[in-house]
């Protein structure tokens, strides 16, 4: 009798304990496709910013409009499938997202640059804000300590290279002008642009890799000619380029701290590009 008791919990305890590994490996699965999602959603958004910015400065064409409507209509997509995926108690907060998702596109072709980016950058930063969220909720569950101290430090840094970033950007519309009608403001732009360059260089420390990619050498070149000129040395074309630059940027680092985190607790981000959007679309479909 004993010994059907022993083999009787026995039994139990291994059931239970494949119950619960089932359990995580699919909470970890279901964190990890989260965060894929968001990535590909990051990406479509700074690159319908890139097109539509790019239609406005140059040419409003019937391609150039055809262009932003095919990412769009890949922006919805992914929007969607995340929605699906999330939690029941999530998906308000998702919704509220897929709303700022449409207003990016919304009437695109009557903005002026300047609002043209601020929406394409407020969303963008959207974007990253749930990521984040994602991985602090995974930290916490996980309980390694020493893993979020260190997220949360290169958060930190993400986060001030985003609000240098956005004063920078602020100050474009206003330099135009400035060495004329009113000099403080290109001394804002340079000192703002200043600020960028040191942010950067620390950002560097994180992500190696991303220090040594053309997009990082060609902004730390920009920003370093803007803050040792005494006068507008680029076009505002050229400048709302340089931030869209410098967006990618951080987002690169960023996407590295949780592809880094990840590959601790289940397995390493997949590289991200058009053609594994359109994949995981096509698969979606046929799900």
């Amino acid at each position: 009798m004993f010994v059907v008791i022993s083999v009787g919990l026995s039994l139990l305890v291994l059931v239970a304990l494949y119950h619960f590994s089932r359990k995580r490996q699919t909470a970890l699965s279901h964190r990890f496709e989260t965060l894929v999602l968001l990535r590909e959603l990051l990406l479509l958004s700074r690159k319908h910013r890139a097109a539509t910015h790019y239609a406005l400065t140059y040419k409003l064409s019937s391609d150039s409009i055809r262009k932003v409507n095919e990412i769009y209509d890949n922006i919805l997509e992914v929007s969607e499938l995340l929605q699906s995926h999330v939690s029941f108690d999530s998906r308000p907060m998702y919704r509220i997202y897929h709303l700022k998702l449409i207003a990016m596109h919304s009437d695109w072709q009557n903005r002026s640059l300047v609002r043209n980016q601020s929406i394409h950058g407020k969303t963008i930063r959207h974007s990253m804000f749930l990521m984040d969220e994602v991985m602090i909720i995974w930290l916490i569950q996980s309980e390694r300590e020493d893993m979020s101290r260190e997220y949360h430090v290169h958060w930190q840094q993400v986060l001030d290279c985003m609000e240098i970033l956005t004063k920078l950007r602020m100050c474009i519309p206003g330099i135009e002008k400035a060495d004329i009608e009113n000099p403080e403001e290109y001394l804002r732009f340079k000192f703002y642009a200043s600020q960028m360059h040191r942010k950067l260089n620390q950002l560097s420390i994180i992500c190696p890799i991303s220090s040594g990619a053309p997009i990082f050498t060609r902004s730390m070149h920009t920003l370093t000619e803007i803050a040792s000129s005494h006068q507008v040395v680029q076009p505002t074309g050229n400048l709302y380029e340089l931030t869209s630059d410098i967006s990618s940027v951080v987002s690169q680092v960023y996407d590295q701290v949780l592809s880094d985190i990840t590959k601790n607790f289940y397995q390493p981000l997949p590289d991200i590009n058009d053609k594994a959007i359109s994949t995981r679309l096509s698969v979606h479909k046929y799900v």
